[in-house]
């Protein structure tokens, strides 16, 4: 039990928001010879490794400008920073851009992070006797609200004719307090994604309800500021060139990116491999699939009226763009 508050004691200091002020952009800074380029990151995710490796600082000093990171608790609050001018580049999770677009903050899709549907699940203690879609009807699942596990119940309940009404849906506001609610057994099922997924796992008998397999791509997509995209797209590309070097170097060294994440996050090194293995790391364009999934995602919480009005993301995505390396095009 020690173990089980002081892992969720961490997590929670994780969620904590990190202050970010305006301190210039790539194209308004003197401290670099072209000037200074400002990435916003999540613990825990590729533009973290990015950071740790020290490749695109490198590549960056080699072409005359300075790197700066931010770091987020959370996809939405980053893409607050990118739309007030105070980062350049980020990253935010399928959910957190919908919700960005959808409260009317213009937000530019730069590409996608590869699908990762075994990293977000609903689960259940194996000694609960749930095992199926099915089994959830009347039950109570816990769920952050608007969040990629909430759209993972909805597609779930959906392929088996049934609704959320048929479930009792309760949100919590973060990992920690979705975890301690399965812990106590306020929740029958949690619906949480990677790295709270595989910790979860770890801490207790688990059994997988549901992943996002055939339901969900689990996407995480970058974002450049309309300015440094429209001026500077060269920029962007060598920022895609060296996260997809830096992703390619993941894909074959998942223990040490574990160790360099475990530091990051202080957590424990075994669960971040469990992550870590079943997920493949790269970069995408935003191709006519990944935004009619996105399309879906935001329809779906439409539907249920978490935002007033409809979106189209393809309002967002830049059919031809003229950032991405070679070979993403």
């Amino acid at each position: 039990m020690k173990k089980f508050i002081w892992t969720f004691v961490v997590i929670a200091s994780l969620l904590v928001v990190t202050a970010c002020g305006n301190t210039g952009s790539a194209g308004g800074s003197t401290s670099g010879e072209k000037g200074k380029v400002i990435v916003g990151y999540q613990k825990g995710n590729t533009l973290n490794i990015l950071k740790a490796r020290g490749n695109l600082d490198e590549r960056l000093k080699e072409e005359g400008y300075e790197v700066e990171w931010k770091v987020f608790a959370i996809g939405t609050a980053l893409l607050e920073a990118l739309h007030a001018g105070h980062i350049d580049f980020g990253h935010a999770s399928d959910a957190n851009s919908v919700f960005s677009q959808a409260g009317g903050k213009p937000i530019q899709y730069a590409a996608s992070e590869t699908p990762y549907p075994k990293g977000v699940a609903l689960v259940a203690k194996s000694d609960s006797g749930l095992t199926t879609v099915q089994d959830l009807k009347g039950k109570t699942i816990g769920v952050t609200k608007g969040g990629n596990m909430h759209y993972l119940l909805l597609k779930a309940l959906e392929k088996e004719g049934m609704e959320e009404s048929d479930v009792d849906v309760v949100y919590y506001a973060d990992a920690a307090e979705g975890s301690a609610a399965f812990s106590s057994d306020k929740i029958d099922v949690l619906g949480t994604w990677d790295p709270y997924l595989s910790i979860v796992e770890s801490l207790f008998d688990t059994t997988t309800i549901v992943n996002g397999e055939n339901l969900t791509d689990n996407r995480t997509f970058y974002f450049g500021s309309q300015e440094i995209l429209d001026e500077n797209p060269d920029l962007v590309k060598i920022i895609l060139e060296e996260l997809e070097e830096s992703n390619q170097w993941a894909n074959e060294n998942k223990t040490e990116v574990a160790k360099i994440l475990a530091e990051e996050l202080s957590l424990d090194e075994k669960p971040l491999v469990t992550a870590n293995e079943r997920r493949d790391f790269g970069v995408l364009k935003v191709d006519e699939n990944a935004t009619k999934v996105q399309q879906d995602l935001a329809d779906t919480f439409y539907k249920i009226e978490l935002f007033p009005n409809a979106i189209q993301i393809s309002d967002s995505v830049e059919a031809n763009p003229n950032w991405l390396p070679e070979g993403l095009e």
